[in-house]
């Protein structure tokens, strides 16, 4: 069984009112909705992502999603996965939001890559691998689609936006793959745009690289419904 280490509490740094606006001065609006700015885009290329409650009732008041973006990332990194560098979390006065500022992972997201055609069959055949190590390694990322994956410039991949995430101390079972999987179809134009040789080389290389019986190989194969194949 492979241990998950005890996280040090990271220190969250008051943002007051007027440091924000300022803040607002400075920066670009990538995101906002009709509670207000969610994610910022400094000069530097850094990030401030906002996180908001989404219930009345809910466990972020005692632990925050800001926090818990900040410790998905500690363990993505312990885990060897390349994610993005978180530079301060912060709290606001008199208020139940939170903040995280972190330098974003260079690199262009699968997303991006399909959009100008440059998805062929070996960065699908290392999506697939990439994915059956996510899964191996504990990791059940509720957000995994083509647009919160990276290609980094070292030709790896890696994660963005992984507030969402949760971490196993062993490898996730059937249920949790299959759950996963539904996930990662969420656009399903994304997937029946490429051609079946990229399609292949996904599954192929999520099979060759996930520990799985023969019957559970055959059980999730049923949840990719953008590809027919068999085994």
């Amino acid at each position: 069984m492979r241990l998950i280490p005890h996280w040090k509490i990271r220190n969250s740094r008051l943002l007051l009112p007027e440091d924000f606006e300022q803040l607002l001065t400075s920066a670009k609006v990538l995101e906002q909705d009709g509670r207000g700015v969610k994610v910022l885009q400094f000069e530097n290329s850094n990030i401030l992502k906002l996180f908001r409650l989404r219930h009345t009732i809910s466990f972020a008041r005692l632990y925050s999603y800001a926090r818990h973006f900040c410790r998905n990332a500690d363990r993505l990194q312990t885990l060897q996965i390349p994610t993005i560098e978180v530079v301060q979390l912060f709290h606001f006065e008199d208020s139940t939001d939170t903040a995280v500022l972190y330098k974003p992972l260079p690199g262009k997201t699968l997303r991006q890559l399909g959009m100008i055609g440059l998805i062929d069959e070996g960065l699908m055949g290392k999506f697939g691998q990439f994915v059956a190590r996510l899964h191996e390694q504990g990791v059940h990322f509720r957000a995994l689609h083509f647009g919160n994956v990276v290609l980094t410039p070292g030709n790896e991949l890696g994660l963005i936006d992984m507030a969402d995430l949760k971490v196993y101390p062993h490898s996730l079972g059937l249920w949790h793959r299959k759950r996963n999987f539904r996930h990662l179809q969420r656009v399903p134009e994304e997937w029946t745009a490429l051609p079946e040789a990229c399609l292949k080389a996904f599954v192929d290389n999520y099979f060759s690289h996930a520990q799985l019986s023969l019957q559970s190989k055959q059980s999730l194969l049923k949840e990719l419904n953008f590809f027919p194949v068999s085994i």
